[in-house]
């Protein structure tokens, strides 16, 4: 084996005996160049591999920056990294490949085998010396819901994934992860919430879709239903009446609650998510007192221990509606993340990762009709690898009941039957390939939807698969309206 090939394994096996993952061959193929005197740039690497530069310089390169660092305990970069490894290679302790498995159960075949099997079950393209890519064998994955934590298909969202992972250990802080709805915010949570365990922290999830309509037109219900859910979560007993008082009101009752017991029985930080918090934005006389409440406790834990426990994670599909003080708002403090539709690259990625070939203009006809969209892209995939259909059938009847969005789509026209001002509002973005600008409300409701993407004060429509099934839908709709 050649000095580069041995670095390579030596780093893969660093890797794996501290994080438990190895490096892929797209990640080796970096370090291997990265390793050589005589270095290549990202761009040259792009183009050796058929990738483009940015996707290789944001996604893949800063990743295996990333678990370099973890599996050294010292920060690495491409500059760096070849100086750091030979440091190493040549201290007292010097590091070795029987060193590094020395303590480790598998030994270095097994090791090696389950590189090879992880690669099997997380195939990035895999590069022959000639630049071909070999196309990986995979069990596919019916794309519902959000994307299991262990599954090839999740596509890492650079940067926000690695922000919200340094912002999470920071106390008392606060992330806010904001996208239309299926666009990945769910499968990110998870995550977070997976590297908060690992690090011994609480964790608890708020789905405010699994709350009454009378409890969340109530504010005083509200707290008191969040407090309850959080105990229950943290498997405490319930003292919801020793702390609730009317007199001091409910807002104050909720954070005594929280603070004087919760955070004080548990002596360790606590991840709440509260999950899609938009369904309360249109409780204009509750949203304000809620959110206010939220930002209170982020300033608090400035200054406060106990409340420097407490992460919040905040998941919302829209903008907020509803005026705020610019210094009560949670919204202008912590964290933003603001998740947007797959780019090319990941598109290109993720096709490979279901074993697929598709040429360039198929990669463009596809980005053109669903716009990136996780889901959409993911359900194309997933029936081209299992071939229940052409790449030309599915084009084909996309805006067709019978195509393979159909349930997608039927979901969103219900919503816009049953909601005319919405409907009349979609109408004049079909009615323009231009941007333009819809009522406030509407044109968040409709980004909520994916159906347009916002673009400063106006919105244009997310991708040409709402238009062809949408145009004459909507005026049908509008006209069964007025009779």
């Amino acid at each position: 084996m050649s000095a580069s090939a041995d670095i390579v394994e030596l780093a893969d096996a660093l890797v794996y005996s501290k994080t438990g993952q190895h490096l892929n061959d797209l990640q080796r193929f970096i370090l291997r160049e990265s390793w050589q005197e005589t270095k290549k740039n990202y761009d040259q690497m792009a183009h050796e591999l058929g990738y483009s530069e940015s996707y290789i310089k944001q996604s893949v390169a800063p990743q295996l920056w990333r678990m370099l660092s973890q599996g050294l305990e010292e920060k690495v970069t491409k500059t760096s990294v070849r100086s750091v490894l030979e440091r190493r290679l040549m201290a007292p302790n010097k590091l070795t490949l029987k060193a590094v498995f020395n303590d480790n159960e598998l030994g270095i075949k097994s090791a090696k085998a389950e590189r090879s099997d992880q690669a099997k079950s997380s195939p990035t393209p895999l590069i022959q010396p000639s630049g071909q890519t070999i196309l990986p064998t995979v069990d596919l994955e019916l794309p519902d819901g959000s994307v299991p934590l262990n599954s090839p298909f999740y596509i890492e969202r650079v940067p926000y994934e690695a922000q919200c992972y340094r912002e999470l250990l920071k106390p008392g802080t606060l992330i806010r992860i904001k996208g239309p709805r299926q666009i990945g915010k769910t499968s990110l949570v998870h995550r977070l919430l997976s590297r908060g365990i690992a690090n011994n922290y609480k964790t608890v999830v708020l789905d405010f879709q699994q709350v009454e309509e009378t409890v969340i037109s109530d504010l005083n219900k509200m707290l008191r239903w969040l407090c309850a859910s959080l105990t229950r979560q943290l498997k405490l007993e319930s003292r919801l009446n020793d702390y609730w008082d009317e007199d001091l009101g409910s807002k104050m009752s909720c954070a005594l609650y929280i603070r004087e017991y919760i955070l004080a029985e548990i002596d360790q930080p606590i991840v709440l998510v509260l999950e899609e918090l938009s369904l309360i934005f249109q409780q204009v006389n509750i949203v304000q007192e809620f959110l206010t409440l939220l930002r209170s406790w982020h300033e608090q834990a400035k200054v406060d221990p106990i409340w420097q426990r407490l992460r919040l994670v905040l998941i919302q599909s829209t903008e907020v509606y509803v005026p705020l003080n610019i210094n009560q708002s949670p919204f202008n403090v912590g964290l933003g993340v603001d998740l947007e539709p797959l780019s090319r690259e990941q598109v290109q990625d993720l096709t490979w990762r279901h074993g697929l070939s598709l040429e360039a203009e198929q990669i463009t006809q596809m980005m053109q009709l669903v716009g990136g969209h996780p889901y959409l892209i993911r359900l194309t995939l997933y029936h081209l690898a299992r071939q229940d259909f052409t790449f030309e059938q599915i084009l084909k009847t996309a805006a067709t009941e019978t195509g393979i969005y159909a349930n997608h789509l039927h979901r969103h026209l219900w919503t816009l039957q049953h909601n005319p001002e919405l409907a009349t509002a979609f109408n004049q973005v079909l009615s323009t390939t231009e941007p333009i600008e819809v009522e406030q409300v509407q044109g968040f409701k409709l980004h909520s939807m994916g159906l347009v993407t916002l673009e400063g004060n106006q919105v244009r429509l997310s991708c040409d698969l709402y238009r062809y099934y949408f145009r004459d839908r909507i005026i049908k709709c509008q006209d069964a309206d007025s009779e």
